[in-house]
């Protein structure tokens, strides 16, 4: 009789035990449905006045199908910036602003700029999430002298709950992927 019911009560443990191990354990899942990003539209306004300028990238049908378009950054030289970066999809009618998503979950995304050496710009003063870790939906640029370079310009995500984005993370950091990536040519005339 004893013999029995440690067989018992050991099929009950390991029943436990198993049960408890195929549990879904919610703490890492992330419910982040990934957007249609189909326009980056850059507005530069000079410091201290002048006429803004925008630049933008345009693949109207999302990807694949017709070719994206896409204009070239010019932009006085020995000016200063101030710049604010707007993602749309332009599938829906009408248009939906993604960058409102992106500022909302600001802990989960980053915008990286990488200006080449010969393009004279340097861009800095990014504005952060609640963490204080960049997001970068605003920057200021700053030219030099006249030049032709290009800068590239990587949306990336950060999957977790928690996210585990960090200020020292690259922008190919393993803990994040890509939503968006534009190469833009830069002009300073």
């Amino acid at each position: 009789m004893k013999k029995n019911l440690f067989k018992i009560a050991l099929s009950m443990t390991l029943v436990t035990v198993l049960l408890a191990a195929c549990k879904k354990d919610d703490v890492d899942v992330e419910d982040n449905e990934e957007e249609v990003i189909t326009t980056m539209k850059l507005t530069f306004t000079p410091v201290g006045g002048g006429t803004a300028v925008t630049a933008q990238f345009k693949d109207p049908d999302g990807p694949g199908g017709t070719p994206p378009t896409q204009d070239e950054i010019l932009l006085a030289p020995s000016t200063t910036y101030n710049v604010s970066l707007q993602l749309l999809n332009e599938t829906q009618n009408p248009a939906e602003d993604v960058t409102l998503e992106v500022v909302e979950e600001a802990i989960a995304h980053r915008f990286y700029y990488e200006p080449d050496a010969g393009s004279n710009i340097t861009v800095s003063g990014l504005n952060n999430d609640e963490n204080g870790v960049a997001l970068g939906t605003t920057s200021s640029w700053v030219t030099g002298a006249a030049a032709n370079g290009s800068i590239r310009i990587t949306l990336r995500h950060y999957p977790g709950n928690p996210p585990g984005k960090a200020a020292a993370d690259p922008v190919n950091s393993p803990k994040s992927g890509t939503d968006v990536e534009v190469n833009f040519t830069t002009k300073i005339q």
